[in-house]
């Protein structure tokens, strides 16, 4: 598995993710980004399969003119298409999608939304928040949890350099994951999301 941290703030939304891809034990990745963000104010990122990561980036790559209900209906017909495939005959996939970002209202963005995936055993759950969330999808190697480290460290900080100081503590988080994790690296991919005007 990787690494991928949304950190969602009602004026904004910071996502980072490493670059690497682990297949058999073998890094056959290093510089591979798994998340896609929006114009319209929303990122996508999936982690735990490569193929399926990069199908789901590219069906948002190519409609960069989704809202973000749109994004939502779309991201959901495709998991639920995705949950029944097989790695292997009788070996399901098991994977992680996360989607946030600021729902257009008829006044304008609303508070953020995220919404957490767990695809497995051809089931998919989920969760929802709203306005503020720090989420993680995580390598299973790693036996301490780096929502943490961000979350202890986020009241230091004044709210005028807040989205600063939220991008330092991802990016802290991500190396000490990457220390500790055979599947991540320290190449770091990261991005910042603020309301869209439109």
């Amino acid at each position: 598995m990787s690494f991928l941290n949304l950190v969602m703030m009602p004026d904004f939304i910071s996502v980072i993710s490493d670059g690497q891809i682990t297949t058999a034990d073998n890094m056959t990745q290093s510089h591979f980004k798994k998340f896609e963000t929006s114009p319209a104010g929303f990122v996508v990122g999936i982690t735990g399969f490569e193929q399926i990561t990069n199908r789901i980036r590219k069906k948002f790559f190519y409609q960069p003119n989704l809202t973000f209900n749109q994004a939502k209906e779309l991201l959901q017909n495709e998991l639920d298409h995705l949950k029944t495939k097989q790695i292997n005959f009788g070996q399901d996939l098991c994977f992680n999608a996360l989607l946030a970002g600021f729902p257009q209202s008829l006044t304008g963005p609303s508070e953020p939304e995220a919404i957490s995936f767990h695809i497995a055993q051809q089931s998919i759950q989920t969760k929802t928040y709203h306005k503020a969330a720090v989420l993680s999808l995580l390598p299973d190697d790693i036996d301490f949890n780096p929502n943490k480290i961000i979350t202890e460290n986020l009241p230091k900080h004044s709210h005028a350099s807040l989205s600063l100081h939220v991008q330092g503590l991802q990016r802290n988080a991500l190396y000490k994951v990457a220390e500790a994790s055979a599947t991540v690296n320290k190449v770091v991919f990261q991005e910042l999301i603020r309301p869209s005007a439109h």
